[in-house]
């Protein structure tokens, strides 16, 4: 079951996952080709276009995706995504972190694929893009009928087994334990959308203001205040963009003291 909170553009998705259902599968087709939104969430994602194309945003890049392509999101990491050419139709992978960490099954630990920076992450190389869509196909048929947990899982690992075969692993990488040490600040960012100070997430986080800082920086590569403040000006650029409200409203939503403030930040990020 899939509880989603809408404001407006923006999307705060909550999946229900436990050691039943450790995966989500999601068969979504986009029509409209003004249709986008942002959103963050704890679980992993992994995403394939099946058909039409789509920008799929981070805080630090974009990229364009068509048929056959991926896409991976890391935990509470913010990300977007604007279709380009609809109909747009994609299958998402939907992963508790934990199952995936300690997931018996294979030998090789497949958790460092969401972890690394979005542009270092795996992707669908040009002989392998029928591969990545028939297995899409096939996850698409079978899921249009009813949910099977096994299923998920065998699919699951195909794909990810099929588009580590020839990546590069870039030379260092995120612990799943370490990631979610800062879970209560990232909470917290998106939870909230105010000025948060790095005093208050280090708190969340039970945690020094000086151990957090550093934790902090080397796990997500920028500094807390950085990144809180880029996911409010990403968060505000997209309700802009997908809603009728003022740019005043929009300020005060995502915690700027106004539009003046806000326009700081969307032309001098």
């Amino acid at each position: 079951m899939i509880k989603g909170v809408r404001i407006d553009n923006l999307k705060r998705f909550y999946f229900e996952l436990d050691d039943d259902k450790p995966i989500q599968i999601l068969l979504n087709k986009h029509e409209d080709g003004e249709e986008g939104w942002f959103d963050m969430h704890y679980e992993f994602e992994l995403g394939v276009v099946l058909e039409g194309k789509m920008k799929r945003s981070y805080l630090e890049c974009d990229m364009e995706l068509g048929p056959g392509e991926v896409w991976f999101c890391n935990m509470w990491e913010p990300h977007g995504f604007e279709v380009l050419e609809a109909p747009c139709e994609v299958v998402v992978f939907v992963v508790d972190p934990g199952y995936l960490a300690t997931t018996p099954l294979f030998d090789r630990d497949m958790v460092p694929t969401f972890m690394y920076p979005p542009m270092d992450r795996p992707r669908a190389a040009a002989n392998l893009m029928d591969e990545i869509k028939g297995l899409a196909r096939k996850v698409k048929q079978r899921f249009s009928k009813k949910y099977d947990a096994d299923w998920a899982k065998l699919y699951l690992f195909q794909l990810l087994l099929s588009l580590m075969e020839d990546w590069k692993v870039p030379p260092q990488g995120l612990s799943y334990g370490s990631r979610a040490s800062i879970q209560g600040a990232l909470r917290l960012v998106f939870e909230e959308k105010r000025l948060i100070s790095t005093k208050e997430a280090a708190l969340a986080c039970q945690m020094s203001v000086t151990k957090f800082t550093a934790l902090f920086k080397d796990l997500m590569g920028s500094t807390f205040s950085d990144f809180a403040l880029q996911y409010r000006v990403k968060g505000a650029s997209f309700q802009l963009k997908n809603s009728n409200l003022t740019q005043e409203t929009v300020a005060l939503n995502w915690g700027f003291s106004d539009a003046s403030h806000l326009h700081k930040y969307l032309h001098n990020p």
